[in-house]
């Protein structure tokens, strides 16, 4: 037997070389991609080359579709060859992104070109997206062929926590850099290519494994695969539950996180780039905290019970966060919440996808179902911009009375702190005031946490273009008791403006709506899935705590009938909440005809029936069903499964 260190057998440790250059360069490569992408949107809206609403609905749509556009592809690559060479192609690959996202921010703000700056480091997003299109199948694809099934639960739950810490690190970063190097976003490129350095040297630490399907004919038809795999998944039971279930977390992510960066630009003053993504990362941070939790809770089988215990805490979290948007504590409070339970809800779903997905195409499987995630965050992106332009069109958001050329003239003077206009002279008006030595020196530190006081200043905006001594147009409106200035070119014509403050309470309410309708979903694909999370409540709180020894006997589909031989109510109840699928128990006294076929209707529909074979007439009542017969015993908490023929 080869040794699990050489790559060609799954190891029965996490503490691997292979299992370590994993988790590395996913991490910097999951940096990469939220850094670029908030980088990406700020330095858009910055250089006025997109609205807010426009930048903050398109991003999802520029990282996500190459993820549909690519898919059959990426998932024949990584079942034809080694899912470590994929990953190191790709891992090189984004070397050539992040110096294409240098050369942008150089060209919008060293080179002048403001706006052709900004649409090449938009492409990069998709180029990002790209990247990811081809990593995430062979990433996800790899883990059943380095782990064993018993730890694939605990290694998911750290590699989804060490994911979701690169996404709060990259969102904050994004935000961070943005807010420091305003006016000189070249170094964020700089910054951004040398971690992708790291990340490619840390992915040669994988080590090789073969090729799932070495055989595999690339497609005649491109997308005919897409099709038969989206047959499989939807068709089976344990698949389409898994695959549903991934769909709307991508959904919900997208929703979320344009929530919160509109909830930052609604804010009377506007939050800057750093703000905003602070309170976006902490979403990231609990799925960080949760994740983990999550591979511990699950212990050595696939947990759908924190599917609902994740979802519930998603709804609680959503609603409670619409009452807490003028209290940020709590807001944050909120975000981590929903982050945990975010972290409950996905990490047996990913589980479950990679243990029941066949073994020679579960890089085409995970590829198809990022088709399906897709189709999710485009549609949340797309709800998104429909919602923001719905409730300005009906009336909801009121439309702010604007006073355009209250001054029309030279922009004589301007003062900037970190990039941030403060004052500004154009013809006969003066707004703000020229900053001190000591408001100058001011450090991110001080400008996130530190006290306000005083009068709330003008809040001042300056299109990129625009430098001292041009000709300008000074619009002016009001908003609560904050006056907003924007400056620009003559040229330019004028937009109306919107009190958003309402909208942010509405989309968390409605995130709430949505998670609760999806759970309604996934529970009627797996019909106890609401008591499999009381069950894990009470083992987790009160015990026992049951160990399944086995559960590859069970498969995803098919007539299974699983012969129980225990008399113990909790280790029928952990029987039932190890198997991956819903089981009707049936304690037969004699062997009767219409129970007979009630059974027969519970393995027709795709579900598992159970036998009590302590009841009288269990033995030729299992002998009478048709399928395969999977026994189940209770040892010392220890359920060990075996299927006989």
């Amino acid at each position: 037997m080869p040794s699990p260190g050489l790559g060609l057998a799954p190891a029965d440790t996490l503490a691997t070389r292979t299992y370590a250059g994993l988790l590395a360069a996913q991490f910097l490569a999951a940096f990469n991609d939220q850094a670029i992408h908030a980088s990406a949107m700020f330095f858009a809206i910055n250089t006025h080359t997109l609205n807010e609403d426009t930048a903050i609905a398109l991003m999802p749509i520029l990282f996500y579709a190459p993820w549909a556009l690519f898919c059959t592809l990426a998932g024949y690559l990584s079942d034809r060859y080694s899912k470590r060479n994929t990953l190191v192609v790709w891992k090189f690959a984004e070397l050539g992104i992040c110096a294409i996202a240098l050369f942008g921010f150089w060209l919008g703000t060293g080179g002048g070109h403001g706006h052709a700056g900004a649409w090449v480091v938009l492409a990069t997003v998709f180029l990002m997206g790209t990247h990811s299109a081809f990593f995430v199948p062979a990433k996800y694809g790899i883990m059943p062929e380095m782990l064993q099934p018993h730890l694939l639960s605990r290694g998911n739950g750290l590699l989804e926590s060490l994911s979701f810490l690169a996404v709060i690190l990259g969102t904050v970063s994004g935000g961070v850099l943005s807010f420091v190097f305003l006016g000189r976003e070249a170094n964020i490129g700089i910054i951004l290519f040398f971690l992708a350095l790291v990340g490619a040297l840390a992915s040669l630490l994988i080590r090789w494994v073969p090729a799932a399907n070495p055989g595999l004919v690339f497609p005649r038809y491109l997308y005919g695969p897409l099709y038969r795999n989206l047959k499989l998944l939807l068709t089976s039971r344990t698949l389409s539950f898994a695959v549903i279930g991934i769909a709307f977390f991508t959904f919900i992510v997208a929703f979320m996180r344009a929530t919160v960066y509109m909830f930052g630009e609604s804010q009377n003053p506007r939050w800057d780039e750093l703000k905003t993504s602070v309170v976006v990362g902490t979403v990231a941070l609990g799925v960080g905290l949760g994740s983990p939790l999550a591979g511990w809770l699950s212990g050595r089988k696939v947990e759908l019970g924190l599917v609902p215990i994740g979802a519930a805490g998603m709804i609680f979290g959503c609603v409670l966060a619409g009452f807490m948007l003028g209290y940020i504590p709590g807001l944050v409070t909120c975000t981590i919440v929903i982050g945990i339970c975010t972290g409950f809800y996905l990490v047996p779903l990913f589980t479950l996808l990679q243990y029941r997905a066949p073994k020679t195409s579960k890089g085409d499987m995970v590829a198809t179902s990022n088709f399906i995630n897709v189709t999710g965050a485009i549609l949340a992106s797309l709800m998104f911009a429909g919602l923001v332009k719905g409730t300005k069109k009906a009336g909801f958001l009121p439309e702010v009375p604007v006073t355009d050329s209250v001054a029309t003239g030279t922009l004589e003077k301007r003062e900037m702190i970190r990039g941030r206009p403060v004052y500004f002279q154009v013809g006969d008006l003066t707004v703000g005031h020229p900053p001190t030595a000591q408001e100058k020196r001011l450090h991110v530190w001080d400008h996130l946490f530190g006290s306000k006081s005083g009068p709330v200043p003008p809040d001042i905006e300056i299109d990129r273009s625009v430098k001292v001594g041009d000709e300008v147009v000074v619009k002016y409106y009001q908003i609560g008791e904050v006056e907003h200035y924007e400056l620009r070119p003559v040229s330019e014509p004028m937009e109306a403006e919107y009190d958003a403050r309402p909208l942010p309470q509405f989309l968390f309410f409605g995130a709430g709506l949505m998670t609760f309708g999806v759970l309604v979903v996934l529970r009627s694909r797996v019909r106890d899935l609401t008591e499999r999370g009381i069950t894990l409540i009470q083992t987790t709180l009160f015990g026992p705590r049951f160990t399944p020894e086995g559960l590859a006997s069970v498969p995803g589909d098919g007539p299974v009938i699983v012969r129980i031989e225990t008399t113990d109510p909790a280790a029928v109840r952990a029987i039932r909440s190890a198997v991956d699928r819903y089981v009707v128990v049936f304690e037969p006294k004699t062997v009767n005809a219409a129970v007979l076929d009630e059974a027969r209707a519970v393995l027709n529909r795709g579900d598992v029936v159970g036998v009590m074979m302590d009841a009288p007439g269990a033995v030729p009542f299992a002998e009478a069903l048709d399928g395969l017969k999977i026994d189940v015993r209770s040892e010392e908490r220890v359920l060990r499964f075996g299927s006989v023929r």
